[in-house]
């Protein structure tokens, strides 16, 4: 199974994003993580340059995937990581979203994915990571423990 992992990849966040990288990796998925790309030669290329590049290959590799998990730290996540689920479910790949927090859940976040569910930064995030990557891709929507907004 071919794995987008999506999510923030900032300093307060990198952490927990490796984690779970590390996780599905010793559990062989095949994990893609946008933050491990490596542009040959990157510092030759202008920053836009270097931009489409790394667009580029986020986008094939979403369309590779067989889905994507998005980790979501609530309603004020990720720009990036809401546009790469949006895409993906655009495209019809199933998208699991893992919010590790009880804040306000955006309601696209909610209605644009395959499984949405609340955990806790605990061993429950990977328990919830041990079910999903058992049952997807599937069609499942528990009650939401947050306000949509």
């Amino acid at each position: 199974m071919k794995i987008y992992l999506a999510g923030p990849c900032d300093v307060d966040h990198r952490a927990i994003m490796t984690k779970v990288a590390e996780w599905l990796r010793t559990h062989n998925y095949e994990i893609y993580c946008p933050w491990e790309l490596k542009i040959e030669n990157a510092w030759d290329y202008q920053q836009e340059e270097w931009a489409q590049k790394v667009f580029e290959a986020d986008i094939a590799a979403i369309k590779d995937c067989d889905y994507m998990i998005s980790i979501s730290f609530g309603r004020i996540s990720s720009v990036g990581t809401a546009w790469e689920q949006g895409y993906a479910m655009g495209i019809n790949k199933p998208v699991a979203v893992l919010q590790v927090d009880d804040t306000n859940t955006s309601l696209m976040t909610y209605c644009g994915c395959t499984l949405f569910e609340n955990v806790s930064l605990n061993t429950e995030l990977f328990n919830e990571l041990m079910w999903v990557t058992d049952h997807m891709p599937m069609k499942y929507h528990p009650k939401c423990k947050t306000i949509l907004t």
